[in-house]
């Protein structure tokens, strides 16, 4: 057992990337290449808002500060 675990964490990189393929293929093959590709984005979205609500980023402000980088008279010299 012990070498079992010792030879997955030697190769977690490998085991990793395989089940990201597999699941990948799979859902390419199941849901089509579009489809795929907005959950794949969705999920990034997901993972970014979470790392950021993790680091105490406050969602409020990083709307407004986001939408501050468009207002006009920024621009303007």
């Amino acid at each position: 057992m012990k070498d079992l675990f010792k030879i997955i964490l030697l190769n977690i990189g490998k085991i990793v990337g395989l089940l990201v393929s597999f699941f990948l293929g799979l859902f390419l093959i199941i849901f089509g290449f579009w489809k795929t590709l907005l959950l794949i984005s969705l999920v990034l979205l997901g993972y970014l808002l979470g790392k950021l609500y993790d680091e105490g980023v406050s969602f409020p402000n990083l709307i407004k500060n986001f939408f501050a980088s468009f207002k006009i008279d920024k621009w303007r010299q």
